[in-house]
């Protein structure tokens, strides 16, 4: 899920909501797919009933401040659909509040990914985790994290595309990670989002590259060693993270370095579980060092 991602105002102290948990992206994997990473460990449940084209309507009273900070609240508990609700109540009031506008960004789009099996009302949840990125760059293009949850956004929906929309978005996803990047250096997600992106578009074979260029401009550039040095940068920004960890050894599994994803999976398994719902994860990496 993005892990992913995090809710802090600023990004930088992960104090927020979202900095208490795993990163949860739209990554690149061409030219079959575009693979999306570890929501399936969130157990949120799925309600469609606020889903409209407007905000949800509520109290005009309730301080925006206090708002936010009940919205955090709630997706601490695991509540993601009850948080939403609450950044929508605070866009009814102010439509360019940068907060609550990337943060319902980045919640549709984890719980589009939830709704496994039905294309279109993903496709709708998607397609509204785009337009409110769109409106945090447009209100706030200074700032980074619309540049981020329009990644993890335009990940996601082009998993339901065809393949030239796939390879074509790749390059939008890579531009969005990119400006992100100049605007929140600090945002330790934003690392491993782009980690795991040069690790699986690498992974891409000359066959598969070659029939990408035929019907676009091709898959985006990318590396095996940027995707190792990003994905370390996350991991030296939020230590604790299993995921990161877990996404660093996954990639030395790719290019056949098993002897360094070894070591990355005894550190996870001498890991305390510091943050919610990793202990999936963590059980995750025992089992791959356990088949090694």
């Amino acid at each position: 899920m993005v892990p992913l991602l995090y809710a802090g105002s600023s990004g930088k102290n992960y104090s927020g909501a979202f900095n208490r948990w795993r990163a949860c992206a739209g990554i690149c994997n061409y030219p079959t797919t575009i693979r999306v990473i570890n929501d399936e460990i969130f157990n949120s449940r799925v309600s469609t009933t606020f889903l409209t084209i407007g905000f949800v309507s509520t109290s005009s009273a309730a301080d925006p401040d206090e708002l936010i900070k009940q919205a955090e609240e709630l997706f601490d508990e695991g509540d993601e659909e009850a948080a939403l609700e609450v950044y929508l109540e605070v866009l009814e009031e102010d439509s360019e509040n940068y907060k609550a506008l990337w943060n319902a960004s980045l919640i549709y789009s984890r719980l589009g990914y939830l709704m496994d099996g039905n294309e279109d009302k993903q496709e709708e949840y998607y397609e509204r985790a785009m337009e409110l990125a769109e409106k945090t760059i447009e209100a706030h293009p200074d700032e980074g994290h619309g540049y981020y949850v329009m990644a993890v956004a335009k990940g996601r929906w082009s998993e339901l595309q065809d393949n030239e929309t796939r390879v074509e978005t790749s390059h939008e996803i890579k531009e969005n990670i990119e400006k992100a990047a100049e605007r929140i250096p600090d945002y330790a997600p934003l690392w491993h989002l782009y980690g795991v992106f040069h690790s699986d578009v690498s992974d891409i074979s000359g066959a598969e590259k070659f029939a990408a260029n035929l019907i676009s401009e091709g898959v985006p550039d990318a590396s095996e060693e940027k995707a190792e040095e990003y994905l370390k940068r996350a991991i030296d920004m939020m230590p604790e993270s299993i995921l990161f960890r877990l996404d660093l050894a996954k990639h030395y599994l790719k290019v056949d370095d098993e002897e360094r994803a070894r070591v990355i999976l005894k550190e996870i398994s001498e890991m305390g579980v510091e943050l919610p719902n990793e202990g999936q994860l963590k059980e995750e990496a025992e089992e791959l060092l356990e088949d090694m």
